[in-house]
């Protein structure tokens, strides 16, 4: 008797056993056969971040001349009308002893494009002729409009031997300082805004403030408005404005702009765009004022 419920049992734990096998594999075929676990397969961007103050790029060189684009590699925002400066710097060159490079920078937004020459970008142990006419974004700064622009790099090269790499660095902003005009706009309150020494009811420089921090590209921002009363039988056609270093008594940036008439007052407003340091802003023309400004890390 007790070897018949011994039996019993044993049969009874085998068909248990059997049971949950059972449901394990169906519940297995039916999350993988009507609910399949699903994995994400997004590829990872090659754009890199927003604004970047530099790119670093690498170009192989297999023929003794060529052509290699690196579509869309960057994004650069531009909230309001700015000012860009596309220099290469650090190159390296790995096997080639001889080289001639030149490169292309296309910006492009969904309602504007900009395409910026750098000839000559390197030239080893060969010639590299370029045009002697001074290059927006690649000489002096680009005036840009605001826009979401997506950076592309295109790389020409002839006599190339030894063929091999270059490593190099494309700086967005290759420069200390910047003077952006903003045309004939005017802000709507100037009462908190700084106002230099020596301004009077007939002609006045002011900016918004006299310290600012640099953001992570490096540069802080001032906005300026100067403006002059016309005297009887005199028109004033051009502003001057020069941007000097107090750390090294450099001139960093110079601006002749023509200005627009509102009533009997001529005015302009600006921006300025500077690394960290002491600046002095000035009016050179059609009279001369000064203002101190600083930027400053956080």
């Amino acid at each position: 008797m007790s070897l018949s419920k011994q039996s019993f049992s044993k049969n009874l734990a085998l068909l248990v056993s059997i049971f949950i096998v059972a449901g394990v594999f169906s519940s297995f075929l039916y999350l993988n056969i009507f609910h399949p676990v699903t994995t994400s397969t997004s590829p990872t961007s090659t754009i890199v971040e927003v604004n970047p103050s530099f790119i670093s790029l690498d170009l192989e060189i297999q023929s003794s001349e060529g052509v290699s684009e690196f579509r869309q590699v960057a994004v650069i925002e531009v909230d309001d009308v700015d000012s860009l400066l596309f220099r290469i710097v650090d190159p390296r060159i790995e096997k080639l002893t001889s080289l001639s490079l030149s490169g292309k920078v296309k910006l492009e937004s969904s309602n504007k494009t900009y395409e910026i020459d750098m000839p000559c970008i390197l030239a080893v142990n060969t010639s590299c002729p370029r045009i002697t006419m001074i290059i927006p974004g690649y000489d002096a700064p680009l005036t840009i409009e605001s826009g979401r622009y997506l950076l592309t790099i295109m790389f020409s090269w002839r006599e190339a031997k030894d063929f091999g790499k270059v490593s190099l660095r494309l700086l967005t902003r290759a420069y200390d300082a910047s003077i952006v005009n903003l045309g004939s706009s005017e802000p709507e309150d100037t009462t908190n805004w700084f106002t230099a020494e020596g301004s009077t009811r007939s002609f006045a420089l002011q900016v918004d403030k006299i310290e600012d921090v640099a953001d992570n590209s490096g540069f802080g921002r001032f906005k300026v408005y100067a403006w002059v009363f016309q005297t009887v039988g005199e028109d004033v056609e051009m502003f001057r404005f020069e941007l000097a270093s107090l750390d090294t008594g450099f001139v960093k940036a110079v601006l002749n702009t023509p200005v627009e008439k509102k009533g009997v007052y001529y005015h302009v407003m600006l921006l300025i765009i500077a690394r960290q340091g002491s600046y002095r802003l000035i009016l050179k023309h059609p009279v001369e004022l000064s203002i101190d400004i600083k930027v400053h890390e956080d």
